[in-house]
């Protein structure tokens, strides 16, 4: 369905990943900023004696590894444009009804890209636990759907056009923690 070394994200995702590489950028050079101020707050005569400098630079070295980490995965992004029409399948930007094995409710989520869930507002990446059970799926497919840990049986009763998740990002659902 889709190589292993892409992720997948819709234009919210892509947000969502410039301003965590924006955040951590910013971080760093705030660090980088202080590190005159720390280097004379301690003992200068032996650097691994000043907390302050070491402590700075072990946040420089956290810091640079969290914007190496989020540039690889920038460089690993495929856009999945929004959907136009109702897909066979459950895809990014599906919304997905199913009902688990013995249960009478119909339960539905949203499949959305990477780092984008927010389960909350029964948005689910396509490579989560479930996300990854769902994707593919059509109508009538019975697999089994991860719940509390373990798996169980469940059939997929239908597939829909997902509400605009353009609105429900302007409504503050947007996966962030702020």
């Amino acid at each position: 369905m889709h190589d292993r070394s892409s992720i997948h994200v819709t234009a919210t995702g892509l947000r969502l990943l410039r301003a965590r590489l924006d955040a951590a950028r910013a971080a760093y050079k705030a660090v980088c900023d202080d590190n005159p101020a720390a280097r004379e707050s301690g003992d200068s005569s032996v650097w691994h004696d000043n907390f302050a400098f070491e402590e700075n630079q072990r946040l420089m070295h956290q810091l640079a590894a969290r914007i190496r980490d989020i540039e690889a995965e920038l460089a690993r992004v495929i856009l999945v444009e929004p959907l136009r029409a109702t897909p066979p399948r459950a895809v990014i930007g599906a919304r997905v009804r199913y009902r688990i094995d013995g249960e009478s409710a119909t339960r539905t989520c949203t499949l959305v890209g990477h780092g984008e869930g927010f389960p909350e507002a029964r948005r689910v990446a396509y490579d989560s636990p479930l996300g990854a059970a769902l994707l593919g799926a059509r109508p009538g497919d019975e697999l089994d759907i991860p719940v509390a840990g373990r798996l169980r049986p469940a059939e997929v009763v239908g597939i829909d056009l997902a509400d605009d998740l353009s609105a429900l990002e302007a409504a503050g659902v947007d996966g962030v923690r702020r």
